[in-house]
């Protein structure tokens, strides 16, 4: 299975990104999005203000690939495995590829067909969340 290699780079380190191998298949889906995390204390009051203390935004890419064989599989989940993990990508909001680390939400992989020499899976799909 030919697989285009272009989107996305994943690494254990920052410096790990320059290499030939860091190149994760294309997945059929990313969606780019913002998180604003607030202080602890921020909320609405009691007459309705809402008090925003805004420490920080981080990225979240919510990644899916279609039709992936056994082996295919196995790599993209093995990439994003360790605790955290840097992660070469093009920024809808810079609109240039940026370099940052990130952690794992939960994983899910829905399993096609089990056939002999047809064992792929239909969707593996996850979240990643910048630290």
């Amino acid at each position: 299975m030919a697989v285009s290699k272009t989107i996305l780079k994943v690494a254990t380190t920052k410096a790990g990104l320059d290499a030939s191998t860091a190149w994760i298949p294309d997945p059929s889906s990313l969606q780019w999005g913002i998180q604003s995390v607030s202080a602890s204390n921020a909320g609405r009051s009691m007459d309705g203000k809402m008090h925003v203390e805004l420490v920080t935004r981080k990225r979240k890419l919510e990644l899916s690939w279609s039709g992936v064989d056994f082996a295919t599989t196995a790599e993209i989940l093995q990439a994003f495995n360790p605790e955290t993990f840097w992660v070469e990508y093009m920024d809808a909001q810079t609109g240039q590829r940026e370099k940052k680390q990130f952690y794992v939400g939960d994983r899910t992989a829905m399993v096609h067909s089990y056939a002999e020499g047809y064992r792929w899976y239909s969707t593996v799909a996850f979240n990643i969340i910048e630290v």
